[in-house]
């Protein structure tokens, strides 16, 4: 099974998705590969990795969603934001990497030689508290550890300096997700943005979509879209295993287009 596959985005960055969907950025130095987060876990990643590159690894999680820390279990350690720890931890429980399982399973994602109860009970890893503004040295390449809060209170990107490249993973995206318990508000998340917009980067990298690099000008249409929200012109939506939660999307555009640009929030949270 063809479970990973990886796009380049230059000729020491690839962003590698798994069958479920995630996207997990490697950037490789000359002596150091930095891997941003793990993905569900369910097959190896670490493996897979080894076939692009022979270097020692530093694994760094983007925020405590299952689905970007779900192998973390594969690898000596993993840095964290402290604020998002906790959810990590909730994220790899048996009842959540439960039903991530039945849902590769229902995408006939799982073979029959599947170690099911070992999936099950891999917990979220070895965790590391990623201290902020914590700079990685790969080498030739230095990536640097920045705050984006909105998805997650923890959620971080890293600002790949030589390429002048943002990867945010799931913190800002053209459909991002702030109507989740654990979610700050759209206040928060355009605070995020205005203080994001003036570092020095010319693309972004996302958690999700196609694996490519994104110019930077759609961070503006994610910006612009969070101060023009308004629940009247929002959809109330809902979403499978969040069904209970309290869930709208404003757009002008194609709802769910990755093309376009839209929020899910909960009109609770918007202040």
């Amino acid at each position: 099974m063809d479970y990973f596959k990886s796009f380049k985005i230059n000729d020491h960055i690839y962003q590698i998705k798994d069958a479920m969907g995630v996207l997990m950025t490697l950037i490789i130095g000359d002596k150091l590969a930095l891997l941003l987060d793990t993905g569900y876990g369910i097959y190896d990643i670490k493996a897979y990795i080894s076939t692009i590159t022979d270097k020692p690894l530093i694994v760094v999680a983007s925020h405590g969603h299952m689905d970007h820390t779900g192998g973390n279990y594969l690898f000596d350690c993993v840095y964290i934001s402290k604020l998002d720890e906790p959810l990590c931890i909730l994220h790899n429980s048996p009842a959540w990497r439960k039903r991530v399982l039945n849902n590769a399973k229902k995408a006939n994602l799982i073979t029959d030689d599947f170690d099911e109860a070992s999936f099950i009970n891999k917990g979220a890893g070895h965790l590391k508290i990623l201290e902020d503004n914590t700079c990685f040295d790969l080498g030739t390449i230095k990536c640097h550890a920045v705050k984006m809060e909105g998805h997650t209170k923890g959620s971080i990107g890293l600002l790949i300096e030589n390429d002048k490249m943002l990867a945010v993973a799931d913190a800002t995206c053209p459909f991002v997700w702030l109507f989740l318990e654990e979610s700050c508000s759209v206040k928060t998340y355009i605070k995020m943005l205005e203080r994001i917009i003036k570092l020095d980067f010319d693309y972004i990298l996302l958690g999700h979509g196609k694996g490519e690099a994104l110019p930077r000008n759609k961070v503006y249409d994610f910006l612009k879209c969070a101060k023009e929200l308004t629940l009247n012109e929002s959809v109330k939506v809902s979403f499978h295993d969040f069904e209970d939660l309290n869930s709208y999307c404003y757009t002008k555009g194609k709802m769910y287009d990755q093309n376009d640009v839209g929020i899910v929030f909960d009109p609770n949270k918007v202040d």
